[in-house]
């Protein structure tokens, strides 16, 4: 009797054991899920800006961006290839997110941007009314609500904020 009571002891303490390490594996496991998930979500960012470097597809852009009325069709092409591009990557970020695959601070950035690039990109803004149809309803109505809650605001001329922010740090390390 003595045995059997020592014996299912041990074994309670096993099993817990076992139920302590699976737990913390499980919790590495997702640790790893959305540390490669960051990585994907980079790479993919990071891909993106770097074609958007090549001059034609950065002067239509920047052009798309802003709204210009000179933009030619080859330029609008390259741009709404570049929102949809967007787009997609905006809509899998949010359904990562949904699903507890991005940490909520990730997310809160994410949003951010959004909300950043809503207010002073006329063109994004026309562009989304375009192709909303291509995305899932449940983003899509999330992308109106964000929207929504931003007022549209002039583009930024951010080279010329970046030449200033320049002048003021090489005035600063002037002796």
């Amino acid at each position: 009797m003595l045995t059997d009571l020592a014996s299912s002891f041990v074994s309670a303490v096993a099993v817990v054991i076992s139920l302590v390490y699976l737990a913390s594996q499980v919790r590495q496991a997702r640790r790893h899920q959305q540390a490669a998930i960051r990585a994907e979500r980079a790479t993919r960012l990071a891909t993106m800006n770097i074609a958007s470097q090549e001059p034609t597809a950065a002067e239509a852009i920047m052009k798309g961006l802003r709204g210009a009325h000179d933009i030619t069709q080859t330029q609008y092409a390259q741009f709404t290839h570049f929102c949809r591009a967007s787009f997609y990557n905006a809509e899998d970020t949010y359904f990562q997110h949904k699903e507890g695959l991005i940490a909520d601070e990730a997310f809160a950035s994410f949003v951010a941007s959004v909300k950043g690039w809503a207010a002073r990109a006329p063109g994004i803004r026309a562009a989304w009314k375009q192709f909303r149809g291509l995305f899932v309803a449940e983003f899509a109505e999330w992308v109106d609500r964000t929207l929504a809650e931003v007022e549209a605001a002039p583009p930024i001329d951010t080279f010329a904020q970046w030449r200033t922010l320049v002048a003021a740090e090489q005035n600063a390390s002037t002796p």
